[in-house]
This record gives C-alpha cells, sequence and structure tokens, in this order.
C-alpha cells in the first residue's frame, strides 16, 4: 500500500498532480488531499506531475506494508518568483516528492 500526501500551499492551489507509478498514471492529488493506492510487492518507481513539470522520480521496494510519501511544489516564498526559470530549465525539480 502506498500513501501519497499533497501539502497545502499557494502554487498549483487549484490544480490537480498527477501520480505516476512505473509509468501509469495512477491517480491524482488536490490541494492538501492524500491518496492510498495498491501496489504489487517489488521495486517501483514514483514521481508526480503536472502538466510538462514533475518531481524528481523516487524508487523504492514495497514490501507488502505501507509506504508513505509527503509532495508539493517547489515554488515557496521568494522562489515563487523564479516560475519560469523552474517550467523552463527545472521542470523536473517543479515539484518535490519525498518518503516519509
Amino acid at each position: 500500500m502506498i500513501s501519497i500526501k499533497r501539502d497545502s500551499g499557494y502554487a498549483d492551489r487549484l490544480r490537480a498532480y498527477q501520480i505516476v507509478l512505473d509509468g501509469q498514471t495512477v491517480g491524482e492529488l488536490r490541494n492538501g488531499e492524500e491518496l492510498k493506492l495498491g501496489a504489487s510487492p517489488g521495486r517501483h518507481q514514483l514521481y508526480v506531475k503536472i502538466d510538462w513539470c514533475r518531481s524528481p522520480i523516487v524508487d523504492f521496494d514495497d514490501d507488502g506494508g505501507l509506504v508513505s510519501f509527503d509532495c508539493g511544489s517547489s515554488l515557496r516564498g521568494w522562489r515563487l518568483f523564479l516560475v519560469l526559470l523552474y517550467v523552463v530549465l527545472f521542470r523536473h525539480d517543479y515539484l518535490w516528492l519525498r518518503r516519509r
């Protein structure tokens, strides 16, 4: 079982993040939501995306227990002014995804 919780923030507040597990879109998260997904035991790749921007890919092993993640936008505080830079040059770091 995989649990992903999106933080609440100003950037992308009205838009949903797509959850991509092993190359397949398996769900979406809105601002402040948490989603639980079933996954087969074994090695997986996970990232969250919005349009052409995404988080770095996280590799993890699922041994049948609960694997928890947090995600959100990298555009916090003063970085909000760097939105064009993130969209053009750092599009694979526009979002973040961390294991809890």
